[in-house]
């Protein structure tokens, strides 16, 4: 009875040895073959990455096209293409520039040529991975054979190089692997059912002696368990008051969430209250089309409250406006932009209008004086760094002579499809590290036709556009120029969807004020 035991105990053994190791080697080959393939590809990957760099290189040495295509062709001429090799294609039409084998170059890659896409698990059309100019790794199917591909571009030109392995080399080596495993685990099974026989021989008969030796051992595990019964017990005890604990500071975290949630909204809801109020004190479009035959005005505050503003006044056949962008933005800006038209309301008044005296510059000196002794900007210790910079005109409607006066604000002139660019004075309207100067005052006869532009650095600042940089000065303008031969209600849509489209998915990083009068 017991030999036929210790037979069906090796048998069993042995079976359930080969049936794992069976499946087990199956599963290593195809694990194998997975890792040798990610393996080449990563090889491809930076064979082709330094390839391409190099080839990039040479052109940048002054080498032509041609030259470095001849160079590729010449060194990978009879590579054995049953392994591996280099080729390299022209991205517009798929066309073969260079390959191991000269009657291929020129060849035309077939529509219904496949590559499997590995990075995205697809199949996608041969053509399409070239044409598209991108990094791609996967598998190349021709009529012969499947091949390891990593294609990457040079940069600077219209070519995609590609380094190439046969898949087969890969599975045949994997499959030699294989057998020499499963021959040196076949071997290894019988010897470990053999040993597993004595060791159950050798089991069963110390197993009546141990089972008394196990039996006392049960029962001191059970005391044991006892013990540890009621210790769990105590435990369970104590983890009830923990977790009583733990609801009440939950109790308590809702709460505060709920107090935070109520005097954020009491909070916006003042910011929003604050930006009617500020909205309200903005010259309203119904003044505006009374003043100006054609204008627009964009503006689009960071916040829910804006640091840029826009002020207008007219006394006798004088329009005084003015666009200015406040030291900060949000709150902080708001608040300055109301003292900033608190004051320019102050300054301009009826008894300070003579055209021959009133001046743009004189404005700007006034504004800054009162803005400096507000913020008390002449104490050194308590005394903010706050201001404003801004664009000021004086129209005179009758005559069409203008004076501008700027703090960092330009003015833009387009006359004739001409831009012209009226400096400001690099000073703002506030505390400044220089002694102060003059604001300067700029005169100048308008004709009929002329339009003035007027903004704020919200604009040029914005980041975005393909490489996330700011839009800059230079290309803002350039806009201005290209779109003043529109009506101004075009270029308004126009200038706002470019900062739109150039933004993105960015965050609005300043407040924003554009302006446009035609004359």
């Amino acid at each position: 009875m017991k030999k036929r035991l210790y037979i069906l105990t090796f048998l069993a053994v042995a079976l359930v040895i080969l049936v794992v190791g069976y499946f087990g080697l199956d599963l290593s080959q195809k694990y194998m073959e997975k890792k040798y393939v990610q393996l080449q590809i990563e090889v491809n990957k930076r064979q082709a990455q330094r390839m391409a760099l190099f080839l990039s290189e040479e052109l940048k040495t002054g080498s032509s096209e041609q030259k470095v295509v001849d160079r590729l062709q010449n060194s990978i001429l009879g590579t054995e293409t049953d392994k591996g090799y280099i080729c390299m294609f022209e991205k517009k039409n798929a066309e073969l520039i260079c390959h191991p084998n000269i009657k291929m170059v020129g060849m035309l890659i077939p529509q219904t040529m496949e590559f499997d896409d590995l990075k995205e698990n697809k199949t996608r059309k041969t053509q399409d991975i070239i044409k598209s100019g991108i990094p791609q790794q996967g598998l190349f199917h021709t009529e012969h054979s499947t091949e390891i591909v990593y294609m990457s571009p040079v940069k600077g030109t219209t070519w995609m190089l590609a380094v190439h392995e046969n898949i087969n080399e890969i599975r045949d080596e994997v499959k030699n692997q294989k057998e020499i495993f499963f021959y040196g685990f076949l071997f290894l099974s019988f010897i470990i059912a053999i040993l597993a026989t004595i060791m159950a021989r050798i089991v069963g008969r110390s197993y009546e002696k141990t089972i008394e030796e196990k039996n006392e051992i049960l029962n001191n595990r059970n005391e044991e368990l006892k013990t540890l019964n009621t210790d769990l017990q105590q435990q369970k005890e104590e983890i009830s008051a923990q977790k009583d604990e733990i609801e009440n500071q939950k109790f308590i975290l809702t709460e505060s969430h709920d107090k935070i949630k109520h005097q954020n909204e009491q909070i916006t809801s003042s910011i929003k209250y604050a930006s009617r109020i500020q909205h309200a004190l903005l010259p309203p479009e119904k003044i505006l089309k009374e003043y100006f035959n054609e204008y627009f005005i964009f503006f689009r505050p960071r916040d829910i409250v804006s640091g840029d503003f826009y002020w207008l006044r007219k006394i006798k056949n004088s329009i005084i406006f003015v666009a200015a962008d406040c030291t900060g933005h949000g709150v902080p800006g708001a608040f300055m932009s109301m003292l900033g038209i608190s004051y320019l309301n102050e300054i301009v008044t009826e008894d300070f209008y003579n055209f021959e005296k009133m001046s743009a510059g004189q404005i700007l000196n006034d504004l800054r004086l009162k803005i400096k002794t507000s913020l008390r900007q002449d104490e050194e210790k308590t005394g903010t760094k706050d201001g404003m910079d801004l664009a000021l005109i004086i129209l005179d409607t009758e005559t069409n002579k203008l004076q501008y006066a700027g703090a960092y604000h330009p003015l833009i002139i387009v006359r004739n499809n001409k831009m012209v660019e009226v400096e400001a004075d690099r000073m703002p309207a506030g505390v400044y590290l220089e002694k102060d100067e003059g604001f300067s005052n700029n005169r100048i006869d308008l004709v009929q036709g002329d339009t003035l532009y007027m903004f704020s650095d919200g604009y040029p600042d914005q980041f975005g556009g393909e490489k996330n940089r700011k839009y800059l000065n230079k290309r803002f303008k350039t806009l201005l120029h290209e779109n003043s031969i529109y009506p101004l209600e075009i270029q308004k849509e126009n200038i706002e969807k470019e900062f739109d489209v150039w933004k993105s998915n960015n965050d609005q990083v300043d407040d924003v004020i554009v302006v446009g009068i035609k004359i």
